[in-house]
């Protein structure tokens, strides 16, 4: 995971952007799997075991990605609220305005991602994620005529920083990085 690499080169403006990030190089990704999460992302309490605490943390991240992936589908108004569920600034910020700037060039992301976490490391209300996803499946694509633009890869690391919510005890991504190599 700490390798660093071509990703890098990324638009700075697309920089940490979730699912534009992704696939605005030349490997990116989409939906996400394990199974599709489920995109309400139960609450998950503070008081859980450490199993349980590594369960919710998981299932926040990758909750993040399919919420991410779906909402530019919908109306642009109703994007701050979908969002929020599964994200804190500096991440929401960041994730909003590359949802932005990808419709405004006639983009928008297809397929599946497959997540594959391969560390959490949580330290109270903040946790660590290291992921090796599998992006193969997906890619960007123009949005009018859905022809893809590019396709992802098999091996993209990705480190995300999550944060608990104190008023609610959720899970909730606050950035996410692109080291760049593959894992």
């Amino acid at each position: 995971m700490n390798e660093v690499g071509t990703r890098r080169t990324l638009p700075v403006a697309l920089a940490g952007s979730a699912a534009v990030l992704l696939v605005s190089c030349s490997g990116g990704t989409g939906r996400v799997s394990p199974s599709s999460t489920n995109l309400s992302a139960p609450p998950q309490t503070a008081s859980s075991s450490g199993q349980d605490e590594r369960a919710a943390v998981e299932t926040a991240y990758s909750a993040f990605w399919s919420r991410t992936l779906q909402t530019d589908d919908e109306p642009e108004d109703t994007w701050r609220a979908a969002m929020t569920a599964v994200a804190v600034d500096p991440q929401l910020t960041t994730t909003l305005n590359a949802m932005r700037t990808q419709r405004q060039s006639g983009i928008k992301v297809y397929g599946d991602v497959t997540a594959r976490i391969q560390s959490v490391q949580i330290d109270g209300a903040s946790a660590k994620v290291a992921d090796c996803q599998d992006a193969s499946r997906t890619g960007q694509a123009d949005a009018t005529t859905g022809d893809p633009k590019t396709v992802g890869v098999p091996r993209n690391p990705v480190a995300a920083d999550l944060k608990r919510d104190n008023t609610d005890g959720r899970w909730r991504v606050a950035k996410v990085a692109f080291p760049g190599g593959t894992c």
